[in-house]
């Protein structure tokens, strides 16, 4: 432990799994106190038992598509921690894997509200909440540019974070606030969202380093953004992609 983010108060949507529970792994590491939430009650329980104590971790249920679950998530996480000074915006979900002709609405808007909408409920609290901190927005490499067809409605949703986090980033200043927002942009990692499909593209493709990656490198980059170590940095998108965006022709 080294301490870069004593008496920080974090909450890590989709923190129970994946990115989210590596970054709640690595927070912890580094000193803060996080509430981790998802859906999935017996998951989650168990793995804040597995992080740690209850006076260091804790879990909540939330689906970060409903309103009134974030403030009750806020609320609480004051309540238990004291503070609330650090946003981890990770929940999320894969689409259909569906061509767009072929994608009902209803499959489409389960990937928006959950992916970018949950995103926009999250930083709207935290905005409000908080006087000084950070935001940070899980998006994709996806967000950028679109080489899967497939894709569609999940590359709109992290494609529309990226460009929420430019605006919050601003609006933030603009507030008073000393509030930094950016964004993670992840290539290829190994987690429950990467399927068969996104597995046979990594095959074929020419990214200088041809491997997925892990949680924990994401988890490494998102702590740097929650720690006072990145007090110039606001409305970024960090791309952690394995060279995916470099090796393009």
């Amino acid at each position: 432990m080294t301490d870069r983010l004593k008496d920080k108060v974090a909450i890590v949507t989709g923190g129970i799994s994946g990115i989210g529970k590596a970054v709640a792994q690595d927070f912890l590491s580094e000193g803060a106190k996080v509430m981790i939430t998802g859906r999935r009650v017996e998951l989650g329980e168990s793995v804040a038992k597995e992080l740690g104590n209850p006076d260091r971790v804790m879990y909540m249920k939330q689906d970060v598509s409903q309103e009134a679950e974030w403030k009750q998530i806020v609320e609480q996480t004051i309540q238990q921690f004291g503070g609330f000074n650090i946003l981890v915006n990770n929940a999320g979900i894969g689409g259909a894997g569906k061509m767009i002709a072929q994608t009902s609405l209803e499959e489409w808007q389960r990937v928006i509200d959950i992916d970018l909408t949950g995103n926009f409920l999250g930083v709207r609290e935290a905005l409000n909440q908080m006087d000084s901190g950070s935001i940070i927005n899980i998006s994709s490499v996806l967000g950028i540019f679109a080489p899967m067809a497939g894709a569609g409605s999940y590359s709109a949703a992290k494609g529309g974070t990226r460009l929420l986090t430019k605006a919050a980033a601003i609006e933030a200043i603009q507030m008073g606030k000393n509030i930094r927002v950016n964004s993670v942009h992840p290539g290829l990692v190994a987690t429950d969202i990467v399927g068969d499909q996104t597995k046979a593209y990594l095959e074929h493709s020419k990214d200088p380093i041809e491997k997925i990656g892990q949680s924990m490198d994401i988890a490494k980059a998102v702590t740097y953004l929650a720690s006072d170590e990145s007090a110039y940095t606001t409305g970024s998108e960090m791309v952690l992609d394995g060279g995916t965006l470099a090796g393009r022709n």
